[in-house]
């Protein structure tokens, strides 16, 4: 953007007088800018001026003080950018502080201005911050899709790849565009082969879709569609802007937040061992976060079903992440609904210290501590949750909790959503 063309901006509020404020200091610097107000209680048609209008940034205000308007707001905003996630938002804050601001980049505000301090250069300098990350945004975007398309091969009828978020030997993993449902989906694609692994890796990736496709909940991932081409299956699913636990674990957690995730996840183990499904691969990042805080279960690739006779690993065959393997899968044994509550102690040590409880130079050494060393200690402020960790983590399957259920028992009512 420059001084002559003017940035291109949708401002949402209530307040007359500061969107003339507003106005008044971007057309002043920016005679060519193109400023469209919407009322606060208009916010509902924001899809479609954003898809009208493809503005620079959006800047909505909220007052702190209103807590049921401002819930509104930022249920707006993260909506917006489920559809858009390269969206520049700015939040214009009355009568907030340090943990609206929190509130707010947690929902995916891209900065956080306070209406009392604001002046002019800092409104104008975060206009100008926003135009230039949105217009490297859609060049990135727009590169990504010619040579992410042109260098790998592939081309899925009805989506529009947008970037890569992951790759493995299994697949590959694009944030994409729907065209039939005019959103951003998660789409995972893998090669079709005849070598055994291929087969072997196709027959996973088949497995994941009926896995998901049987249940219907809040607390699995929703999957769309499901396909083949020559070369290629894919997978589409339900994509989550607000990341996963593991972006939330690079910073600290309270005992309380660590055991509202626990016992949301228990809950979302329970629906897949009520249908008889083993996640095998539960681990913060096949945990992904919605808006509300709640967490969902992704990544059935390895999942099994309990009375399936290939639950049991072979000897040598490592399938999921060494750090939070439970010991029978390590040694090949037969596995049940005890060993992704195993995974979820590690988990739950991780929220409680920072740390994964056992490290090593190679998934080997790992593995050997899941089996023989003893359960961690925890330190003294969150000694109270020792009791609960030991039997999550216990060695032997039978000292562990028998099921999600006995566990949930042993939590308690839900806490609320501190995070």
């Amino acid at each position: 953007m420059s001084d002559a063309t003017g940035p291109n901006l949708l401002v949402v509020g209530g307040d007359t007088k500061r969107l003339q404020w507003l106005t008044h200091h971007v057309t002043s610097h920016w005679p060519n800018a193109q400023v469209t107000t919407v009322p606060a209680e208009e916010s509902a048609s924001l899809s479609r001026l954003i898809a009208e209008r493809a503005p620079d940034a959006v800047i909505l205000q909220a007052d702190f003080a209103d807590e049921p308007a401002v819930a509104a707001v930022l249920q707006h905003m993260t909506q917006m950018l489920q559809r858009q996630p390269a969206l520049y938002c700015i939040l214009l804050a009355e009568n907030g502080g340090e943990m609206s601001a929190v509130r707010a980049l947690k929902s995916g505000a891209k900065d956080y201005l306070p209406l009392a301090r604001i002046s002019r250069d800092q409104l104008l300098a975060a206009i100008t911050e926003a135009c230039a990350k949105r217009h490297a945004a859609t060049q990135a975007a727009k590169t990504l899709i010619q040579s992410g398309v042109e260098s790998s091969g592939i081309e899925v009828p009805g989506y529009s790849i947008l970037k890569e978020i992951a790759t493995s030997n299994f697949s590959q993993v694009f944030l994409a565009r729907s065209e039939r449902l005019r959103r951003n989906v998660v789409l995972k694609v893998m090669n079709r082969g005849a070598s055994s692994r291929e087969l072997d890796d196709a027959e996973r990736f088949q497995r994941e879709y009926e896995i998901i496709s049987s249940i219907t909940h809040r607390a699995i991932a929703e999957i769309y569609d499901f396909g083949s081409m020559p070369h290629h299956l894919y997978l589409a699913m339900e994509y989550f802007p607000c990341g996963d636990l593991r972006d939330r674990l690079r910073n600290p957690m309270s005992v309380d937040e660590s055991l509202y995730y626990v016992r949301a996840i228990a809950e979302a183990l329970r629906v897949i061992h009520v249908f008889g499904i083993l996640h095998r691969d539960l681990k913060p990042a096949n945990v992904m976060l919605r808006e509300d805080n709640s967490p969902v279960l992704i990544d059935f690739g390895l999942a099994r079903r309990a009375m399936d006779d290939s639950a049991t690993t072979a000897v040598g065959q490592v399938l999921g992440s060494p750090y939070y393997i439970s010991p029978e899968q390590s040694q090949g044994q037969r596995v049940d609904a005890r060993t992704d509550l195993y995974s979820l102690g590690v988990m739950f040590y991780e929220m409680l210290t920072g740390q994964r409880p056992y490290g090593g130079r190679s998934a080997l050494a790992i593995m050997s501590q899941h089996t023989t060393s003893p359960v961690p200690v925890l330190p003294a402020s969150a000694a109270a949750q020792q009791p609960l960790l030991d039997r999550l983590m216990a060695k032997q399957q039978s000292a562990r909790y028998a099921s999600a259920d006995e566990l949930l028992a042993d939590l308690g009512p839900l806490v609320a959503a501190v995070a």
